[in-house]
């Protein structure tokens, strides 16, 4: 039996998708929303059907279908108005934050597009290492929310990472640091602010700390314990070609092995209190060609130490390890997209609807997230329901998101059906209730 109504999304959040509307046709804004409820309502897998078997379509559900295969729509365009969205809501800033960082996703198809064999540096000892699949290189803006005491990763850009072996010596291919790059370049054509670039230690290669280094924007990422440092070179007294760099310093396990030099912290870092010794260090890094300043890092007074360097010399000890930590965000943001917003459950493997699908993923977590933060500042005690054994949460998860966004659409939903039926206001907040506990 067909569905005689659509599943209804309260006007708090449809204030936030019409924001987007610019960027589709009418038909295919429709579609759009019809995805959307997918991704954000849809369960237990969040796939296309799930989308139909909520909404009320107009004509064929294969439109819905060719929407994310076929339909003349630029992503980058939706997020270049995401991103004004993001600006807007979040109020004017002095400077941004992006993370980027990869995830894996699996893919078992043969014919699927982009699949390939990936080496996963997080497998477990009881998991294969290597991994049939996807994978995305995502960038995501970090954002503290001081209502809930944490940081926040907005994923905005998503582009698939495919390997030269599979696209082919005849296609153009892109490493993920050129990819980076683009990345980069994209979100300063977008915005005008002044931001930095927080990244793993996989992308602290030439080709990406070069560009930050050329545009001026700050790189904060870690370092690899045998990366050479050198002293900035003395003016020549003599004739021939000045000197790039000076004598080289002593490497970094010396360095850290030498207990002079090291200052208490006391920040806190990952949602916790903790007590950090530093040591500073400012010196040449080939890769870079430029100075940088290296921190070693000892965390809550332990004897090895872990190096994370900076582009930008001026940034202080405390504002660089607090973007580390706040990196972090961007590792629970792929848990989140797998686990509760259907990231691996795409079934597509035509090349268009492939390379849409993680994106609009993306898009619709970004949209759940500033609905949530607007709601939060609006019912703030009231907008996550805390569980008994839950005492001390102070800040919602991206499922308890999910589970809001949920019961305020059912409840919309019914109680618009239900409009002259007549019922008390204490009978309201009663069925409301159930309705919650029901999403």
């Amino acid at each position: 039996m067909k569905p005689t109504r659509s599943i209804q999304f309260p006007e708090t959040f449809v204030k936030f998708i019409l924001e987007l509307k610019e960027n589709f046709t009418n038909p295919s804004f429709e579609h759009f929303r019809v995805v959307l409820s997918a991704v954000l309502l849809g369960g237990p897998k969040k796939n296309i059907t799930a989308g139909i078997r909520l909404n009320k379509i107009k004509g064929h559900f294969s439109n819905v279908h060719r929407f994310v295969s076929q339909y003349q729509w630029d992503v980058y365009q939706v997020v270049h108005s995401l991103l004004k969205l993001i600006e807007r809501s979040l109020g004017k800033q002095d400077e941004l934050v992006f993370a980027l960082d990869d995830t894996l996703v699996p893919k078992y198809g043969r014919h699927i597009f982009g699949r390939a064999c990936h080496f996963d540096h997080s497998s477990k000892p009881n998991r294969p290492q290597y991994i049939l699949g996807h994978n995305w290189v995502v960038l995501g803006l970090l954002h503290y929310c001081s209502m809930f005491s944490k940081w926040l990763c907005l994923p905005i850009l998503s582009e698939l990472f495919i390997p030269e072996s599979v696209s082919g010596k005849e296609k153009e291919h892109k490493s993920r640091i050129d990819m980076a790059v683009d990345m980069i370049k994209r979100v300063q054509s977008f915005v005008n602010t002044k931001f930095t670039l927080v990244a793993d230690g996989l992308y602290a290669k030439k080709t990406l700390v070069r560009h930050c280094i050329c545009e001026n924007i700050p790189f904060i990422s870690r370092l690899r314990n045998d990366a050479g440092l050198y002293e900035i070179p003395k003016p020549n007294q003599a004739r021939g070609r000045p000197r790039k760099y000076g004598k080289r310093l002593p490497s970094l396990k010396t360095l850290s092995q030498d207990s002079g030099g090291f200052t208490t912290h006391n920040l806190r870092l990952y949602g916790e209190n903790h007590s950090v010794d530093v040591k500073r260090v400012v010196g040449m890094w080939k890769p870079a060609g430029h100075t940088i300043q290296v921190l070693l890092v000892r965390f809550d007074h332990s004897k090895s130490a872990v190096c994370f360097f900076s582009t930008n010399l001026d940034l202080s000890v405390e504002r660089i390890l607090t973007l580390v930590a706040a990196r972090w965000s961007i590792e629970t943001l792929f848990c989140d997209l797998k686990e509760h917003l259907g990231m691996k459950d795409w079934q597509v493997r035509m090349k268009d609807a492939v390379l849409r699908s993680v994106p609009i993923t993306c898009i619709a977590t970004s949209l759940l997230i500033l609905w949530s933060l607007d709601e939060a500042n609006q019912k703030a005690p009231e907008f996550w329901d805390v569980q008994p054994w839950q005492t001390e949460k102070a800040s919602p998860s991206v499922s308890d998101m999910l589970h809001q966004l949920k019961a305020r659409c059912l409840s919309l939903t019914i109680f618009d059906l239900l409009r002259n039926e007549g019922i008390t206001p204490r009978k309201y907040v009663q069925i409301e209730r159930v309705l919650r506990q029901a999403a």
